[in-house]
């Protein structure tokens, strides 16, 4: 039997009344009429020769080379609309717009693995702290941000990405030199290094501060010391032996594997913000195949996150 264009409307509407056993419901899932389904399965079985479906007073049921014609045509048309959803992928790169010290010292070093997996969908990764929107991201063309900061957003599809742990971290030839911050004592010659702006809006030394609520039993100190406006030069000063700086786990993971930092003291504490993956339009699948991309990776992180800082305390 020669396989024409009008056989295949007559699988296409056969395979969505098999599929919900109503021609009633196959029509409407198809934006045709009852009675032009009902036709088409009609011309198919007199052109197979064979009856599809037996009517029954409530509903269909497949005859035995109807479920046989069902599950081929199924598969064979699933694999079609697979094939064409893949073919349908814009080849334009996906904007994804970062956090710079985030980017560089968390995602980076992933996109290669993304990049090897998925050969039909390419990043362009922007290096970006500004306030989001779906104007701004509109505007800027924008189709994937990732941001820390503890907003609800409404307006844009979110997902929470990785919730966030601060520590206190030097290296260790800077710990060796101040001992007594080393064992929680004093602060006395000890510099503190911060990042001046971890999210738009947040209040001065918030990340110092909520470390220090959990893991200084004196009186508050004065909080100062050399201000960046980037996490990622906070930590490079650290890692110069310039002082101490509240590292978010994401970003001093591996160093502190490494053993380039050490955790001063105390206990890591929750931060007041977390990583947020924002959508543009949730439904473009290069947007689907990324953030479900890094969904696994945030979920893979965090058992390694745990192993390591449960081991180092």
């Amino acid at each position: 039997m020669q396989l024409d264009s009008s056989l295949l409307g007559a699988l296409r509407c056969f395979e969505a009344a098999a599929r919900l056993l109503s021609f009633t419901q196959a029509a409407r899932s198809m934006n045709l009429t009852q009675s032009a389904v009902s036709q088409q399965i009609r011309l198919l079985e007199e052109r197979l020769g064979y009856r599809l479906f037996v009517r029954q007073t409530r509903g269909l049921k497949l005859t035995d080379k109807g479920l046989t014609l069902f599950e081929t045509t199924s598969r064979a048309l699933g694999e079609i609309q697979a094939t064409l959803q893949r073919l349908e992928i814009s080849h334009s790169p996906l904007q994804v717009s970062c956090l710079p010290s985030f980017a560089l010292q968390w995602l980076m070093p992933r996109l290669t693995d993304f990049h090897r997996q998925e050969t039909d969908v390419s990043v362009r990764l922007k290096a970006e702290f500004q306030s989001i929107s779906r104007q701004a991201m509109q505007v800027d063309d924008i189709d994937i941000a990732i941001r820390y900061d503890p907003t609800t957003y409404s307006e844009l599809q979110s997902e929470v990405l990785l919730d966030e742990y601060l520590v206190a971290v030097a290296t260790p030839e800077y710990l060796a030199r101040h001992p007594r911050f080393a064992d929680g004592s004093s602060l006395d010659g000890v510099t503190l290094l911060h990042d001046a702006s971890p999210w738009d809006g947040a209040a001065e030394f918030i990340e110092w501060r909520t470390w220090m609520q959990e893991n200084w039993s004196r009186e508050m100190p004065r909080l100062d010391g050399p201000q960046f406006n980037l996490s990622s030069l906070a930590l490079a000063a650290a890692l110069s032996h310039q002082g101490v700086a509240i590292g978010r786990t994401a970003l001093v993971h591996d160093d502190i594997l490494s053993g380039r930092l050490r955790i001063a003291f105390g206990k890591s504490v929750k931060a007041p913000a977390r990583y947020v993956l924002l959508s543009r339009e949730p439904g473009d699948r290069r947007s689907v195949i990324f953030s479900n991309w890094i969904l696994g990776e945030c979920q893979r992180f965090s058992v390694d996150r745990q192993n390591v800082f449960g081991r180092l305390g």
